[in-house]
């Protein structure tokens, strides 16, 4: 059972008994506000709840967006979230207002694009497909999902047209979250506006994306051009983090399929052990450096970049902490950087993930490569770092932010390594790929 501090209302209700009067009604606002300014979650998510259940007026709109900014914490701005999704009437058209009003901080938009992407509120792709054209990048990411998720025919139209508003379509973030969507809507990947009209005229005025049947060959006449790959993985955004673990488990060798190595104890192992010596060639280690050195030699100058490496701590390039464009000059630079690195003993994963998302610049995906689980040192020894608390970090941090962190898992995983990188990029939108 959840224990939640009571209102203040509540508290005074057993006096009003005694008394032979009836408790007031609780004051979510106030307790919303004085919640919010005393930084107290769990106070803030009862007050939310209560506007939610009550249910949300436009008061309690106007109240939920004024103190947004002060809800830091994953689960107050969940609760936020689903109170302003709660929304009907004139508390509704507040809610609206918050998101295509031009007013306020990207963090209420955000939340309202969340609000109506959840809501079954005819008017909602309406307000969304106004969002896509926000000035800032996470108010669009957000709108571009909230269609997707409401699933309706009145959802695709609006994302193709935004897609052709965007000069260069063959890559860049926003750019595969609009076809993202649209695939998900319709099975489609046209190239052209003509043949996304075409297809849009053919549709029945029932048509339903839950129910559609599959893509036939013609569904896609797309084209790409992203930054160059990364372990065979394409990166098609032009702003973008790379993370790279340096823990000394980077150290191992990982040997084909169907090789196995004994170890000191006799134990047969998919991989080699070198030793803590210098890195040996083929060392995870030294793979990592020389696909680094090779991306960022075939950086074109659209795309910015920054890097950020952790072992038993986490730090930047650059040291100015923002996303750099991909000049010759910067890409020698961080080639210089990468091939000086040397391994470290833990595994930072939460501090990495700070680090990023502090990068100056609007980053608008993470990629992250790590062979292992998050460990911290103390007194010179090794320590887990609970799995779910790094994941929720992370949630937090990109809880207005909507980017993107694909995972990458160097060798032969143990189940816990994978699921626990399967599951930070599950959590923040992004997909996960085994490195072999």
């Amino acid at each position: 059972m959840n224990r939640r501090p009571l209102a203040a209302a509540a508290l005074l209700a057993p006096l009003a008994l005694l008394c032979g009067m009836a408790p007031p009604p609780p004051d979510w606002d106030k307790d919303l506000e004085r919640a919010a300014k005393a930084g107290n979650a769990t106070q803030s998510v009862t007050a939310l709840e209560g506007m939610r259940d009550t249910p949300t007026t436009k008061d309690h709109v106007k109240t939920i967006l004024k103190v947004l900014p002060a809800l830091t914490r994953r689960e107050a701005f969940l609760a936020a979230v689903e109170a302003l999704a709660a929304a009907r009437g004139d508390a509704r058209e507040e809610v609206v207002k918050g998101l295509t009003g031009g007013r306020g901080a990207p963090a209420q938009r955000v939340a309202c694009a969340d609000a109506l992407g959840a809501s079954d509120d005819d008017a909602a792709p309406e307000a969304l497909a106004k969002a896509l054209d926000d000035k800032e990048v996470p108010v669009r990411m957000a709108a571009i999902r909230a269609l997707g998720r409401l699933q309706r025919k009145s959802c695709i139209q609006p994302l193709y047209q935004r897609l052709f508003k965007i000069p260069d379509r063959s890559g860049g973030t926003e750019v595969e979250e609009l076809y993202r969507a649209l695939h998900h809507l319709t099975g489609q990947a046209f190239e052209t506006q003509q043949d996304w009209d075409k297809y849009f005229s053919t549709l029945p005025d029932d048509f339903d994306p839950r129910r559609r049947p599959p893509a036939g060959d013609g569904a896609t006449t797309r084209t790409r051009s992203g930054e160059g790959k990364l372990f065979e993985s394409e990166v098609t955004s032009r702003a973008f983090v790379l993370v790279l673990d340096i823990s000394s488990s980077m150290r191992v060798i990982d040997l084909p399929p169907g090789q196995t190595h004994k170890d000191d104890k006799g134990k047969e192992q998919v991989y080699r052990d070198p030793g803590m010596g210098p890195p040996h060639d083929e060392s995870r280690f030294r793979r990592a450096q020389r696909e680094f050195v090779s991306f960022l030699e075939s950086l074109t100058p659209r795309a910015k970049f920054s890097i950020v490496v952790f072992g038993t701590r986490a730090r930047a390039w650059p040291e100015s902490e923002q996303l750099v464009q991909a000049t010759d000059q910067n890409k020698r630079a961080a080639i210089q950087f990468v091939q000086g690195l040397q391994w470290e003993p833990a595994t930072v994963t939460d501090e990495a993930l700070e680090k990023a998302f502090a990068i100056k610049g609007s980053p608008d995906t993470i990629y992250l490569f790590s062979d292992g689980i998050p460990e911290r040192q103390r007194a010179g020894k090794n320590e887990d770092i609970p799995q779910d608390e790094v994941i929720a970090k992370a949630q937090e941090l990109n809880l207005v932010r909507k980017v993107r962190i694909n995972v990458y898992g160097f060798g032969n995983l143990s189940n816990n390594v994978r699921d626990f990188l399967r599951r930070l990029a599950a959590a923040n939108d992004g997909d996960y790929r085994d490195i072999r």
